[in-house]
């Protein structure tokens, strides 16, 4: 049964494959605030901080007032009252499911008659697919689904960097200190009196004192790496992307070779003996000359809290001891999991105009691609990122399998937010 679940998925993902992409403009020029983390996160807040028109009319509206003044009654308050326990303060700037209702439903409601939020959706949040996983909704759809997630990406921030909750990646992904400490409760009143009551408010949206504080509790936490290495396109990425506009991809028999990364779990090593094998049987594959690009995929995932950027450290011993030329090498120095290594080397397709009709190869070793090749790995990206984010095609051979990328891969994924 479970097999034939994955057929279906998999047909109909094939199926529809041609149909995708139509509402997305590469040549969008998304909004950006001054922290890439909020951008990368909660692109939807970003864009209506930036938007003038809808951002006063999202603070002047008399619900989304009254949801602000409450909040803001609540956090000071509790800063008086909450003594040392992080659960009582932090709740204050959670959103509560009466909240949430209020907030989607105002929200419809000015969708039905303000040209200026419906202008911004489709001029917006539509073309710059970072919702793309809902572009076969409705605008007021899209909006709402979109708000949703950066409500939940919020509260769980808050959960899991504020009161310590464990995430899915435990190992990886949790908290950086001790949340029953006198240090760090102390550190998290402090900054909470910083933000209420110091820093001066820029506006008066209904998400914004929320959104300040996760992105605070990651700031805290050393939690950047999803804006560690930016800009690619200006640094480590910039030579490869320049070759690409003067490669035949007709030349070759697939677009790229992705190769998983394998991360040391000691803090000494830059790169694990599987690591290293992987790169090994991406080499074999780029030397038989079947792509043109290979593009290394690991973050600051292992161990925890790595040092070393996987990519960084297999870009490099690909130069070093291969000598592979630096134009023929992408790097995604933010992925932690092998959804997202999939996801982001799919992103970096689109992104940097190769050939996405054309297919590529992902590489690891045995067991990894075993994984990778199962109807597992396709329910694993159900489950965490909401779709999957490339066809997984045929097996070549133990460590190797064809993919195409799939354009739903630049949705945004705010409830992980270290590899959103």
């Amino acid at each position: 049964m479970k097999k034939l679940i994955y057929i279906l998925i998999t047909l109909a993902c094939i199926s529809g494959y041609s149909q995708e992409g139509k509402e997305f403009d590469l040549k969008y020029k998304s909004s950006k605030s001054s922290s890439l983390v909020q951008d990368k996160n909660f692109y939807l807040l970003t864009a209506i901080q930036n938007d003038k028109a809808v951002s006063q009319l999202l603070e002047n509206n008399s619900v989304l007032k009254s949801i602000f003044n409450k909040q803001q009654q609540e956090i000071g308050s509790k800063l008086n009252s909450c003594k040392d326990s992080l659960s009582c303060l932090i709740s204050g700037y959670q959103f509560k499911e009466k909240e949430l209702k209020s907030i989607e439903k105002e929200l419809q409601l000015l969708m039905k008659n303000k040209k200026d939020l419906q202008d911004f959706v489709k001029n917006n949040l539509r073309p710059s697919g970072k919702y793309e996983n809902f572009k076969n909704n409705t605008d007021t759809e899209l909006l709402l689904k979109a708000w949703q997630v950066c409500a939940q990406g919020m509260n769980r921030i808050m959960n899991i960097y504020g009161i310590g909750e464990a995430p899915q990646y435990a190992t990886i992904d949790s908290v950086s200190y001790d949340v029953k400490s006198k240090f760090y409760k102390g550190s998290v009143f402090m900054w909470s009196d910083l933000l209420h009551n110091k820093k001066p408010k820029l506006n008066t949206l209904f998400f914004q004192e929320s959104l300040d504080f996760s992105l605070s509790l990651l700031y805290m936490n050393h939690r950047d790496e999803v804006a560690r290495y930016e800009s690619l396109e200006e640094k480590e990425n910039k030579k490869a992307i320049d070759h690409i506009k003067q490669i035949n991809f007709n030349a070759f028999d697939y677009a790229s070779i992705l190769i998983l990364g394998n991360g040391p779990e000691n803090y000494q090593d830059r790169l694990s003996a599987v690591g290293k094998l992987n790169i090994q049987l991406g080499v074999l594959e780029y030397e038989a000359k079947k792509v043109p690009l290979i593009i290394v995929s690991g973050g600051h995932a292992h161990p925890f809290r790595a040092p070393y950027c996987e990519a960084i450290e297999m870009k490099k011993e690909l130069i070093g001891v291969y000598h592979i030329p630096e134009e023929n090498i992408l790097i995604d120095p933010f992925a932690r999991h092998t959804t997202t290594n999939l996801r982001n080397a799919s992103r970096m397709m689109f992104a940097y105009q190769m050939p996405t009709d054309k297919k590529s190869i992902v590489i690891t070793n045995v067991s990894h691609s075993d994984y990778v090749g199962s109807p597992n790995f396709n329910a694993r990206c159900i489950e965490e990122l909401g779709y999957l984010p490339a066809i997984i095609l045929k097996r070549l051979n133990s460590t190797a399998i064809e993919f195409l990328p799939k354009i739903e891969s630049l949705h945004q994924n705010p409830i992980d937010p270290l590899d959103p």
